[in-house]
């Protein structure tokens, strides 16, 4: 009787032994994946293209608010006066701002897919832990870890960057105005000097 009974304590041992070890090699397979090259590079490539998409939006708008500003600055007369440069540099500053917007969208963004690979990687340890998904391991990882890179790539937005030069608005109306307001005053025989308020005018 009793050798049965240390027969069977000897057997269960074993197969416990061998099921944690299939765990643990699952465990290590799986994070192996996450932790590899090969994410680490498409990570990187993700966050590359990202920042070009921001980076290019903010070039379209940077095209849009130069021409713009030309025309808002020739309509006026003030191309190269002190409303010119003023305006100009404020233009600049956007730029600046929206360099470093995109970059942060960038940013969080590559931040936002670890945080997915590392949620759908606690979740396939998880079963692996309990015994399931020990054959699928590698298969289920790659799976989630495509899923969450195409859902990194659908979330990319161009409204996301917001208006960045939209503090120029006000430049291009004050533009339209003036000139109606000069057509309106060369239509009463008035004489009218262009300005865009304090430190403006021609030099």
């Amino acid at each position: 009787m009793g050798g049965g009974s240390n027969g069977s304590a000897t057997k269960a041992a074993q197969e416990e032994s061998w099921r944690q070890n299939n765990i643990d090699q699952a465990v290590n397979q799986i994070n192996g994946i996450y932790n590899g090259a090969a994410r680490k590079a498409e990570i990187d490539d993700f966050l590359a293209a990202t920042r070009s998409f921001y980076s290019k939006e903010l070039e379209r708008q940077k095209g849009v608010a130069d021409r713009s500003l030309r025309f808002a600055m020739a309509r006026n007369g003030l191309t190269g006066g002190s409303a010119s440069i003023d305006a100009n540099r404020t233009l600049g500053e956007n730029y600046q701002s929206g360099i470093l917007s995109a970059d942060r969208l960038a940013q969080q963004a590559a931040a936002d897919l670890r945080t997915a690979d590392d949620t759908s990687r606690m979740n396939l340890i998880s079963q692996a832990s309990t015994g399931m998904g020990l054959t699928s391991g590698a298969q289920q990882a790659a799976q989630a870890m495509q899923a969450n890179l195409e859902s990194g790539r659908g979330a990319m937005k161009a409204d996301a960057l917001g208006d960045v030069f939209g503090g120029l608005a006000n430049i291009y109306t004050n533009s339209k105005n003036m000139a109606d307001e000069r057509r309106g005053s060369r239509a009463y025989g008035l004489i009218y000097q262009p300005g865009f308020g304090a430190g403006a005018g021609g030099r």
